[in-house]
């Protein structure tokens, strides 16, 4: 098997970060739903959403559409709508949102 298709096959070559286990991203997911929606469901302006996607696109813990932190997993582009979610990773990586 070439390198390529191992590539295909796993997603996640050696030096790529790995997501975390499919458990822990279905528990870090119900978390921020309840968070979501106990926030009542409030988004960002598109231009706070704009400024959290560039972050992420730097983010060395980002494979392709996702975050790769253990306290997350989540697709980026619909966490990062979310008023209620942070970057997880310590400090977070997000700008403040605007008030």
């Amino acid at each position: 098997m070439s390198m390529s298709e191992e590539i295909k096959r796993n997603e996640t070559p050696e030096n790529l970060p790995a997501l975390p286990p499919t458990i822990q991203m279905a528990k870090n997911f119900v978390k921020a739903v309840a968070k979501h929606v106990s926030d009542g469901l409030k988004k960002v302006a598109f231009d706070q959403y704009k400024a959290r996607l560039e972050v992420c696109n730097k983010c060395p813990l980002r494979l392709k559409n996702r975050c790769t932190h253990p306290s997350c997993g989540c697709f980026l582009d619909k966490k990062a709508w979310w008023a209620s979610e942070d970057c997880p990773d310590d400090p977070p990586r997000w700008p403040r949102l605007n008030s």
